[in-house]
């Protein structure tokens, strides 16, 4: 009893603290709050140490314990401001308009395989991962005047749900629960609804033991079950923040012939294309996520 008070009283404080943040960054310009938020995440990060720990464990995993200490804290460092950036620039974006928002990408790469799809008005099942500003990529879609949809779980609290959703839903995004697969949802994919989907992290969701960054780990396989089932196409993507704070959204061809694969091999080819994007950019990813849970 008395822990679930506590988190209550947690909850409340934190969203209680994003709504101060929201009336701040009104007015405050979006590459002042990216600044602030790159320091607070690169000077708060021994604050979290449970995340920290977290973080050091998956090097480990990953690299086999080929980094030394030194280079593992100065990740770390690096990492934590890109978690400040994304959390300040989601907290902006709820009180941005949709056309400045979208203005923050200033290239598309492969988006000739989105008007393909929208042409045909056949769906299409878009594999990302917590990688960078990964919410602006359906904002900065919606507002290009595609039908696109996200699939996410409810967070901790209803009301900061609520929130989160309300900032995705406000440019005609559609949320959908990851734990079930509503009416709406196929209805929209049958008409050609672009879908958002996160398939990094190990949770309950219907998965398969696949190799993610050489390493293997419990994988959603929804995406190609989804993708097979309403003949949509399945492609991954990613938003990539490059030097100057703007962003690069990369789209990434569309399996071929996907209805002869089967579910474990599709889930092969995206764990892949996530693993070498990771790789370029490692400080990018989300690696607060104890993604070797099931297995280690």
């Amino acid at each position: 009893m008395k822990i679930k008070i506590l988190k209550k009283i947690r909850n409340f404080l934190l969203l209680i603290l994003i709504q101060i943040f929201r009336g701040i960054f009104f007015f405050i310009p979006r590459k002042l709050c990216v600044k602030v938020g790159s320091f607070f995440g690169g000077r708060c990060y021994n604050f979290f140490k449970k995340e920290k720990n977290i973080v050091i464990k998956n090097l480990d995993i990953v690299y086999k314990g080929a980094l030394t200490e030194k280079e593992k804290e100065e990740f770390i460092k690096i990492n934590f401001k890109n978690y400040g950036i994304g959390f300040f620039e989601f907290v902006k974006f709820s009180v941005m308009p949709l056309k400045k928002i979208a203005g923050l990408v200033k290239q598309v790469e492969g988006i000739e395989y989105f008007d393909k799809a929208f042409k045909e008005r056949k769906g299409i099942i878009a594999v990302t991962a917590h990688f960078s500003n990964w919410e602006l990529i359906p904002e900065y879609f919606a507002y290009r005047g595609y039908n696109i949809g996200v699939i996410g779980r409810k967070l901790f609290d209803e009301k900061l749900n609520a929130l989160v959703n309300r900032t995705r839903e406000k440019s005609g995004v559609k949320v959908f629960d990851r734990d079930r697969i509503s009416k709406e949802l196929i209805k929209e994919l049958k008409n050609g609804m672009f879908l958002g989907v996160l398939v990094d992290q190990d949770t309950q969701v219907e998965s398969k033991i696949i190799d993610f960054l050489g390493v293997p780990a419990k994988t959603p396989v929804g995406p190609a079950i989804l993708a097979q089932k309403f003949n949509c196409y399945l492609l991954t993507l990613f938003a990539l923040r490059m030097e100057d704070g703007y962003y690069k959204i990369i789209i990434n061809k569309p399996y071929e012939n996907i209805e002869k694969e089967t579910i474990e091999n599709l889930a092969k080819k995206y764990n892949n294309e996530i693993s070498e994007m990771i790789k370029k950019f490692p400080s990018q990813w989300a690696w607060i996520h104890n993604r070797w849970k099931s297995i280690f």
